[in-house]
């Protein structure tokens, strides 16, 4: 059995109302008990009602502790159970894990939070709670069963009571908060860097920003004329030597942007519900102040067992080890994303025991540009050149054939031997290409076993770039590095754009 506390009248409380209204009074204990309470006019129920309806949670606090619901039935029950407290109210029933809101969904509210504290001309509101519940409240239009996610509540909680002192945003100074609107910056600068440009697939392979915080509307115009200008100086081929250049020279106007709180990205991550932490990325003067040492290469997990009943590879996901000395130990994790069809797996950094926080995905576009660069490189004084690519679900075999079993073996093979044991934990590597045979002999190239494929493929990656290792360079570790601050969008070096990380 689960109870509440009394800070948690703000989530629960309107779903308490409705849930006692629908069933006349019934409700369960912490006995695991039901008992029926008058909620008739004048009642406990009520007054508890009306608090609720007007969003004086501050006050429900101390008035709970000292007022219980009256109880009408069972006549007989134990003297405990008098009268009924909030406390002794079964909270399981109120909440469920069923429910899930949307990316796009919590960016609004968050956006909505921001624009509460840091907002030149909206509504001051005491606590999320009041907030939340209030009349013709947008937050609650925009996800209304976010009261039965508790982490999600607490992280917004946490946005509510703390966006304002982490970021040093100056208070009641943002009057713009382009998202959805038309014309609105997101939109601009998204177009910018992957249309215009044409340097990015998607805006956020530069800047992972999901949010924008504008001063006003002359602010946000005049820095468009100069990015503008930028696009200008790019079409007439002033920038035709290093077309990055163009894409470097928004990111010095933007860090100037962020530095005077004119224009402000803000990447949002899930917090803790405890502490609300804010990074900053990619706001140093000058690029050799930004320090990017080498990550370690530890070990590489990677199981292929197969269930010959279903005719498929059991596993959707694997591992690639590295540490970052005092930043901790964090993990490349390559899986599938796809469900049962045929697609590409993804790659994203995760935190190891202690470490810091979920880091982030990989762009594949950008894995293509290193894996090339890395790949073909001299190696005793010669050009190593090979046709060696991303996995993609597209360059899968779509027939099994003798040619493409000995492709398979042999890059098993090399594998076995570019990575001692103690550096690849793997399960059933010996078996895979007999199983994936028996796969494609059972049901063809099929969702049940193309992300194995091509997760087997990538450690197979991964091993020639161990192979390509030369005396001062080692390759592997440049690629991981590389994997491990471009999940970060971390480094002007490779041209990030500057943002803040709120998590």
């Amino acid at each position: 059995m689960s109870k509440f506390s009394y800070d948690k009248v703000g989530q629960y409380g309107a779903e308490v109302v409705d849930k006692f209204i629908i069933n006349k009074g019934l409700v369960r204990a912490i006995d695991g008990k039901s008992y029926t309470i008058d909620i008739s006019k004048n009642s406990v129920f009520d007054k508890f009602k009306s608090l609720v309806n007007k969003g004086q949670f501050k006050k429900l606090q101390p008035w709970l502790k000292e007022n219980e619901f009256e109880v009408l039935k069972p006549e007989k029950r134990d003297k405990k159970f008098e009268g009924l407290g909030w406390t002794e109210i079964e909270k399981s029933v109120f909440s469920t894990k069923t429910i899930k809101i949307e990316t796009h969904q919590q960016e609004k509210i968050t956006l909505l939070i921001i624009k509460s504290v840091l907002g030149d001309n909206t509504k001051t509101w005491k606590s999320f709670a009041e907030m939340f519940h209030a009349k013709n409240s947008p937050i609650k239009k925009i996800f209304p069963d976010l009261p039965k996610l508790k982490d999600w509540w607490s992280n917004f909680e946490l946005q509510f009571q703390q966006i304002g002192k982490v970021g040093k945003f100056p208070n009641s100074s943002y009057g713009v908060y382009l998202y959805e609107e038309p014309g609105n910056f997101m939109d601009y600068i998204s177009k910018l860097v992957v249309k215009d440009l044409n340097l990015y697939s998607k805006k956020d392979s530069w800047n992972p920003a999901d949010i924008w915080l504008i001063k006003s509307l002359t602010i946000q115009k005049e820095y468009i004329e100069k990015f503008d200008k930028i696009k200008e100086n790019l079409d007439e081929g002033k920038y035709a030597d290093d077309p990055y250049q163009s894409i470097r020279d928004i990111n010095l106007l933007l860090k100037k942007a962020y530095s005077k709180k004119d224009i402000v990205g803000i990447s949002l991550k899930k917090s803790d519900g405890k502490t609300l932490k804010y990074q900053e990325f990619n706001l140093q003067t000058k690029l050799k102040d930004q320090k990017l040492p080498n990550v370690k290469f530890k070990t590489i997990d990677l199981d292929c067992t197969y269930d010959k009943k279903s005719s498929g590879f059991t596993s959707k996901t694997s591992q690639v080890y590295v540490d970052d000395g005092p930043r901790g130990a964090y993990k490349l994790g390559f899986k599938s994303n796809t469900g049962s069809g045929i697609g590409n797996i993804t790659y994203e950094f995760l935190p190891v025991g202690p470490a810091a926080a979920f880091l982030g995905k990989v762009p594949k576009d950008q894995l293509k540009v290193w894996l090339k660069e890395q790949i073909n490189k001299k190696v005793k004084n010669k050009m190593v050149s090979e046709n060696v690519q991303m996995p993609q679900g597209v360059l899968l075999e779509k027939k099994w054939d003798a040619e493409v079993e000995r492709n398979w073996e042999a890059k098993v093979k090399f594998i076995k031997k570019m990575f001692k044991a103690k550096q690849l934990n793997s399960t059933a590597l010996d078996e895979f290409v007999a199983n994936l045979k028996d796969s494609y002999r059972k049901v063809g190239l099929h969702g049940k076993n193309a992300s194995m494929q091509q997760m087997v493929d990538f450690v197979w990656i991964l091993a020639k770039l161990r192979a390509n290792k030369t005396k001062n360079t080692d390759n592997l570790t440049v690629f991981l590095t590389l994997c491990y601050y471009f999940a970060q969008k971390k480094g002007q070096i490779y041209n990030f754009g500057p943002f803040a990380k709120v998590y």
